[in-house]
């Protein structure tokens, strides 16, 4: 009798995207999260006022709110493979320069072209992510994976960043960031590439140029436009970026003019990431029983709570505290912000709709700083700059409980 060797199931191939697109969106949080870390070496050695360096992380955000429309466009039509290398050049030289900077105008400079590298590395991988696990178990785990690298990234790379500034100086550290960019992505584009054929309920696909198949359900980029339940996310998504953009140049200088040391403030400002990491990953293993939406009102709701902490900052105690339950409720909104958009709008169209949300949030939000610096050099006090904060996520957490999708179920 011919006995019959048992296959081996073959682990989904999509669980090795999901590491590597781990590995991407972790160099975003060692490029967004870290520049508070060079705030004062920079206004130290220059001169500069806090507006003036703040204007500096301004031109990074705009450089990113260009490329993350363009790259994520790009992701829905064709492989994320060269999106990705690109992104690692620009963003690998644009950081690399910045070591060589003998003025403002020349950092505002290299940081955009850092920028223009950035935008890939959040719009590339969570769309390819959610093609990959589109339909299936445990879609939004995978997502909440993928979304935990920015957490991690900050969680390791923040306080490697202050450790390096204050042994080797700002300069030698920016020439070392600009080599874990490029070295990062590269090797993550190697492993990423497009989801297979899925045809479910009414999914259509079409063949690319390259012979990629791509899934299609959902609305079109016009509708889901024109639709009022984007215009809520899109406002839910400029609050929330604005008050990140306040809190991650600011706290590190807020926190220091309180008599707390740098390095303390960095591994505050690294833990804010690193406490990011659990809201993601539980965001996303709750959402696949309850579904996106939920999460994102509350977490919203609790970033605005929590802003509160930052006016009885007195000393390390309260600033954990406040990067604790913070950064937990700033990872959950993260991960369910692209859920939501997955969820409400479906899969044809998710990487150029996360690149519009995530590009017109950043460029608003790109001013956030340096609106905050002018209000502390004019007042003294960044006060006002965290109450407005606040007042910005408390009318985000009700929008985000009004929100419905247009999209049918059975779509």
């Amino acid at each position: 009798m011919v006995q019959h060797a048992q296959k081996t199931p073959r682990i989904f191939y999509g669980w090795f995207v999901v590491i590597a697109c781990f590995a991407a969106t972790s160099t975003l949080g060692e490029a967004m999260w870290s520049f508070g870390v060079f705030f004062k070496p920079l206004e130290t050695e220059f001169g500069w006022s806090r507006a003036l360096v703040s204007s500096a992380y301004t031109a990074f955000v705009f450089g990113f709110a260009i490329s993350v429309i363009i790259a994520g466009r790009l992701s829905d039509r064709h492989s994320p493979r060269p999106i990705l290398f690109v992104s690692a050049l620009l963003a690998g030289i644009g950081l690399a320069l910045c070591s060589r900077i003998e003025g403002i105008n020349e950092l505002r400079f290299f940081l955009f072209i850092g920028g223009l590298g950035g935008g890939a590395t959040i719009s590339v991988p969570t769309s390819v992510v959610q093609r990959w696990f589109y339909g299936k178990a445990h879609a939004g785990l995978a997502l909440g994976i993928v979304m935990a690298g920015v957490g991690v990234g900050a969680i390791i790379l923040t306080p490697l960043i202050n450790y390096l500034i204050i042994y080797y100086g700002w300069r030698t550290t920016y020439l070392i960031v600009g080599s874990i960019f490029f070295i990062s992505i590269f090797f993550a584009s190697l492993v990423i590439r497009p989801a297979p054929r899925q045809d479910r309920g009414t999914a259509s696909t079409r063949t690319t140029a390259r012979g990629y198949r791509l899934v299609e359900r959902g609305l079109t980029t016009g509708d889901i436009l024109r639709s009022p339940s984007f215009m809520g996310i899109m406002f839910i998504q400029c609050s929330v970026v604005c008050a990140f953009a306040v809190v991650a140049v600011h706290i590190v200088p807020y926190a220091t003019d309180y008599g707390i040391s740098p390095t303390t403030a960095a591994v505050a400002l690294g833990m804010m990431g690193a406490f990011s990491v659990p809201g993601r990953m539980i965001a996303g293993y709750i959402a696949d029983k309850i579904g996106w939406k939920k999460i994102l009102a509350v977490a919203v709701s609790g970033m605005a709570l929590f802003v509160l902490w930052l006016f009885f900052l007195r000393g390390p105690l309260v600033l954990f505290c406040f990067v604790f339950f913070y950064g937990f409720c700033h990872g959950a909104r993260v991960a369910s912000h692209l859920g939501v958009l997955g969820e409400f709008f479906g899969m044809k169209s998710l990487g150029e709709i996360i690149g519009i949300t995530m590009a017109m949030s950043q460029l608003l939000g790109a001013f956030a700083p340096y609106i905050a610096g002018f209000i502390f050099d004019v007042t003294g006090s960044y006060v006002i700059a965290f109450a407005l904060v606040m007042v910005l996520l408390t009318i985000s957490g009700i929008v985000a409980l009004l929100i419905r999708s247009p999209m049918p179920a059975e779509q």
